[in-house]
């Protein structure tokens, strides 16, 4: 078990780092969405994220489950965010005010709260896609098995991800994945 959640977290990480197209949100997370510019940017642009992820071995109901633990606002960047909603629910606010001082800085003849403000605003009326990083980390795993022949293996690494693998947020410790 720890091998496999050692190459989760391995793979989580390399899906982190790649680059990807800026999409609108889409509620079938699984299918991509609108391209809204046509130039690539590092979704890792603080690394916070990627830093954050930590695994743990646990017994639940007698038995061990391997757990994926990750900064709160994680299901953000896996999943999106629909437009709406709670403005500071699960670390949000912290995230993309952090991103904003890092990517964005400040408008133009506007202060930062300003600034931070307006973006936040915009993710709130428009939403925000994800990139299924978690996913992708997963069928990647699988995908390379393959290639590599452990078929028996992959059947193994898929089982232990249905059956023996939890995703928490580190902060509330909410199963926000798989189950």
């Amino acid at each position: 078990m720890r091998e496999m959640l050692e190459l989760l977290v391995k793979q989580l990480k390399v899906e982190l780092n790649k680059k990807y197209y800026p999409t609108q949100y889409n509620p079938q997370r699984n299918t991509s969405g609108q391209r809204k510019q046509n130039r690539t940017y590092p979704k890792r642009y603080t690394g916070n994220l990627a830093e954050s992820i930590e695994y743990e071995i646990r017994e639940i109901d007698g038995e061990e489950t391997g757990i994926i633990l990750l900064a709160d606002y994680y299901e953000f960047v896996d999943r999106g965010r629909k437009p709406g909603g709670e403005e500071g629910k699960g670390g949000f606010r912290e995230a993309l005010d952090r991103w904003t001082r890092l990517k964005i800085g400040t408008f133009p003849g506007l202060d930062f709260k300003s600034t931070s403000y307006l973006v936040r605003r915009s993710v709130w009326m428009k939403g925000i896609g994800g990139i299924n990083f978690i996913n992708n980390a997963i069928d990647n795993i699988i995908d390379e098995l393959i290639d590599k022949g452990e078929e028996e293996y992959a059947d193994k690494f898929e089982e232990f991800i249905d059956d023996k693998l939890l995703v928490l947020s580190k902060t509330s410790k909410e199963i926000t994945y798989n189950r």
